[in-house]
């Protein structure tokens, strides 16, 4: 039995009726993700290249928007990075001071992820608890240390 009504408007196009006619069939429609570890950025440090990751590196890693790891970061959910690139050079709005970006080491980041996949935080779609966080924060400690030998 058909509907008189929907009959009616059979012949309308509207988004999404019909298949796509500029695509090759065999090519898949889904977005592909964007592997966090990517494009990382490299700086001198003590006259050394290193390796580091910014913000929307982590962001990616943990499945999350960098507007939430900031906001982590604020309520102190997640420690700061001890990582920041040089303060830019030129000018800047009135009453603000330039400021470096944050950025990670790979070691930070891939031990954040295994941090958050043994806590359960973050990887499962729950905001980060007090031990992960703390726990963050003795990897970052651990890291400067065995940098600084």
């Amino acid at each position: 039995m058909s509907d008189p009504l929907l009959d009616r408007f059979a012949d309308l196009n509207y988004p999404g009726k019909r298949k796509p006619t500029n695509r090759p069939s065999n090519v898949s429609t889904q977005r592909t993700t964007e592997v966090w570890d990517e494009k990382p950025v490299y700086y001198f440090v003590q006259g050394e290249k290193r390796e580091f990751f910014t913000i929307s590196h982590l962001a990616s890693a943990l499945n999350r928007s960098v507007v939430t790891i900031r906001s982590w970061e604020n309520k102190g959910l997640i420690p700061r990075t001890p990582y920041s690139s040089p303060r830019p050079r030129g000018e800047n709005l009135p009453g603000t001071a330039p400021k470096g970006k944050r950025l990670w080491t790979r070691e930070q980041v891939l031990g954040i992820m295994q941090i958050a996949t043994e806590e359960k935080v973050i990887l499962n779609g729950k905001p980060p608890t007090k031990r992960f966080s703390q726990r963050v924060l003795s990897l970052y400690a651990q890291l400067i240390e065995s940098d600084s030998q």
